[in-house]
């Protein structure tokens, strides 16, 4: 199964892997809170409302998954959600983009991108609960000002939040953390841009 991270990466890359230029900051910050989604359902950190904390275990053996975990554990105090989204986000899309690199250089970039899409596009038609990494990448890309790679039109974010907490509670509630750690790391710098000084 393709972790959460990857699976968003995948619905955004260009060809050769890298994510398209306008929208590097936000696909970086999507990464980072699709992991902390599934680090969060894993029960590898605690994800809450204002800190992330690190739970006990091992490498997960995704890289991006790794990496917030690193971030995490050295940090020595809970921070909010949003600071690890905003400070973690460009290490985890390079990441994101090696591995679609390398998809690109075996020549199965373009089946696993339209795979990719195809999936968050059905979770987006006909959401429940049952694939709720698909879910949680178009409500994710949507936070990250990227839905119109998942028909946002289709799938109202508040909408798929109300139907995965009640499908899966647990999956609802570290996704509706991770969505609005994304969306407030973007509107942290947008105000910092707006108002610099």
């Amino acid at each position: 199964m393709t972790p959460t991270p990857l699976l968003l990466a995948l619905c955004g890359a260009g060809e050769g892997g890298s994510w398209p230029w306008p929208s590097r900051t936000e696909a970086g910050r999507a990464v980072v809170g699709a992991a902390l989604f599934e680090l969060a359902l894993a029960r590898r950190l605690e994800l809450g409302d204002d800190r992330v904390v690190p739970c006990e275990g091992g490498p997960t053996g995704d890289a991006v998954q790794d990496g917030v975990l690193r971030g995490v554990g050295a940090a020595g105090r809970a921070r909010p959600p949003w600071e690890w989204v905003e400070s973690l986000g460009p290490a985890a899309l390079r990441q994101v983009e090696e591995e679609c690199a390398r998809a690109a250089a075996l020549g199965t970039l373009g089946e696993r991108m339209s795979e990719a899409r195809a999936r968050v596009r059905h979770a987006a038609e006909r959401p429940d609960a049952t694939d709720a990494s698909a879910l949680a990448v178009a409500v994710l890309l949507i936070a990250a000002r990227q839905g119109h790679l998942v028909r946002p039109a289709v799938l109202p974010a508040a909408r798929a939040l109300a139907l995965l907490e009640r499908g899966a509670p647990r999956s609802g509630q570290a996704l509706r953390r991770a969505s609005a750690a994304v969306q407030r790391s973007i509107a942290v710098s947008a105000a910092a841009l707006a108002f610099p000084g």
